[in-house]
């Protein structure tokens, strides 16, 4: 359930077999954590209080009030909806040099993520095209390094439903026997460089990297960023003057007739799958154009498809820290930093289920067992926390559920309900920004609100900070794709920067062949990896399989001629989503061509 499969070894050789598990484990393992769901957060705020007071800014805040007293004429503003970890990502690059723009961050939510909550407890998976943007920030990325979970091919642990049959050891040192001093054999392996953290430690390390950073903005001169919480874009606006109009709504008072409004040179989307900003710039009956006469607003409406993992519902069931798993001679003693799969006993398409558990870091942390099943699945139809407890209780008689979750916890009831989460489908937006021709402002969009997928592919967040450096690089007269600064022909001296319109523009024009390529790699990737219990799911993952298969060894054959699957080539940062693809494909029109030949 949590997308962890048993590994299964294709070919003989040792070499192979290691190739092979590796990337059955990694693959699987990875994506659940990556997922980023759409849904708003507030962010801690910048100052120490913990509610917005009038001394940061006052809840009936105005356009008049884009920018600090002091910075008034001196620097750009932007207005960034949504507080999660992209959008304060933007926050933190738009404040920092050369931009120095002084930033409102906008979110609907009233609520913080300061803390663990069972409603959003699933975990990222930081690769390295994520801490591509985090090393821009270095006091993050050790923050990243210091309460992440390093990514390891083989912590992983599968235990069978049936409570005859013994526990398989770790290969890894990071499970002990119950009563023994001695941790299991280590083998060393080598280290994947990606982080599993969960989503409100993200959330805080962003906070507080915005916090370091704003306590020296008057020596460095960066730009201030303020948090207001409890406000739901409505609507956005271009001005006559070619700005932007953020029109917002209070959403501790949404009967309220009174609106507020934001005035910004550039407003960064970053509010999710189901983003408002989005909503706003694809909506015909918004009034005014000004300035964006020229839009295309159809573009700005998603396109979507649905893959074999979207509409997986997703609920977790809280277990306490260090929970130990009945074993026929002496118990599991589970750690925190090991992936667990406890396998349930009942195999029909509608009851067979697995209960899976990510690494954290800290050892008191509560221990979250991943429910991943189809939406006509049986344990959707309990209703009662009585009703839950007896069917887990059947579905994996291996665990001791008394010790677990007591019969008078009030996990059952939470669990019952509890509204989950739902997969998405792999969607986009064909259009990823509207600014004025030649002007210096306009509207942006990053992270969720131009890409969503299920967590197949692990690159939910990682994509989203992808596109926070893309539009640090195009807003710098940067390449897109490696950050080279362009200089001009004859004197070799650096070009301008270019203007807001002409940086958004060239962000659009690398970006989004990139996401349409990653978009793809999210149908295609690893959707089977979560033992959907249904047939036609069952069929689909072997040929899936059959198929990575093949690739595998035409590229052991060719000795590298042919390409890995494109799944397996995304791994680093080394090539893009779309030079990946185009490999993929270059070795599927292969594939056809022989196929052809033969027939």
């Amino acid at each position: 359930s949590c997308g962890v499969a048993r590994p299964t070894v294709l070919f003989r050789g040792k070499n192979m077999k290691r190739l092979l598990i590796c990337f059955s484990v990694v693959m699987a393992a990875t994506v659940v954590g990556a997922f980023h769901l759409p849904g708003t957060v507030a962010a801690k705020q910048v100052h120490s209080t913990s509610e917005l007071s009038a001394a940061t800014i006052s809840s009936s805040t105005t356009s008049s009030e884009t920018a600090s007293p002091s910075s008034v004429g001196k620097r750009k503003t932007a207005v960034i909806v949504g507080a999660g970890p992209v959008g304060l990502a933007a926050a933190l690059t738009l404040s920092n040099t050369p931009h120095n723009y002084d930033v409102k961050v906008i979110e609907q939510s009233t609520k913080r993520v300061k803390f663990y909550d069972p409603a959003r407890a699933y975990l990222y998976n930081v690769n390295l095209r994520g801490q591509q943007w985090l090393s821009m920030f270095p006091s993050a990325m050790k923050k990243l390094q210091e309460r992440g979970v390093v990514s390891r091919m083989d912590s992983l642990v599968v235990v069978p439903g049936d409570p005859s049959v013994p526990v398989p050891q770790p290969k890894t040192a990071v499970s002990s026997l119950a009563g023994s001093d001695k941790n299991i054999t280590a083998v060393e392996v080598p280290v994947m460089a990606s982080f599993w953290i969960p989503r409100h430690e993200m959330v805080n390390l962003l906070e507080e990297t915005i916090e370091e950073e704003q306590q020296e903005k008057d020596e460095t001169g960066r730009g201030e960023i303020l948090m207001i919480s409890s406000k739901k874009c409505i609507d956005v606006k271009a001005l006559p003057d070619g700005k932007a109009q953020v029109v917002v709504q209070d959403t501790k008072s949404p009967d309220t007739p009174f609106e507020n409004f934001y005035t910004a040179d550039l407003v960064v989307g970053a509010d999710g799958m189901n983003s408002d900003v989005r909503g706003a710039l694809s909506d015909d009956s918004s009034i005014e154009k000004s300035s964006w006469v020229n839009m295309d607003r159809s573009k700005f409406r998603v396109r979507a498809w649905r893959s074999p993992s979207s509409g997986l519902r997703m609920k977790v069931l809280q277990f306490p820290p260090g929970f130990s798993i009945p074993n026929q001679e002496v118990d599991i003693m589970t750690t925190s930093q090991t992936m667990y799969a406890i396998q349930g006993v009942r195999k029909g398409p509608r009851d067979a289920v697995r209960l899976g558990f990510l690494p954290v870091k800290k050892e008191d942390a509560v221990r979250t067992g991943n429910v991943i099943l189809p939406p006509n699945h049986n344990v959707w139809k309990l209703k009662t926390g009585e009703e839950c407890r007896d069917w887990f209780q059947g579905a994996f008689p291996r665990l001791d559920w008394d010790k677990l979750i007591p019969p008078d916890s009030t996990e059952w009831d939470r669990f019952a309900q509890a509204k989950g989460t739902m997969f998405p489908p792999c969607q986009y937006c064909p259009k990823l920004q509207v600014a004025p021709p030649g002007g210096d402002s306009g509207v942006v969009l990053v992270g969720d609100a131009i890409h969503a997928f299920p967590p197949d592919i692990g690159q939910g967040i990682n994509a989203g900070f992808g596109d926070v450096v893309a539009l640090d690089r195009a807003l710098k007269g940067e390449d897109l794709l490696t950050g080279a600064r362009p200089t001009a022909n004859i004197s070799d001296e650096e070009v301008p920067p270019p203007t807001v319109s002409q940086a958004l523009q060239e962000y659009e024009r690398v970006r989004g062949p990139e996401i349409r390529s990653l978009i793809r790699l999210a149908r295609f990737g690893a959707p089977y990896q979560y033992n959907q219990p249904l047939r036609k799911d069952k069929v689909g993952k072997m040929l899936w399989k059959a198929n990575v298969a093949m690739r595998m060894l035409l590229n052991k054959l060719s000795f590298g001629l042919v390409s890995k699957p494109a799944i397996l080539l995304t791994f680093g940062n080394n090539l893009t989503f779309r030079q990946a693809m185009r490999r993929a494909d270059t070795t599927t029109g292969l594939l056809l061509s022989v196929a052809t030949l033969l027939l």
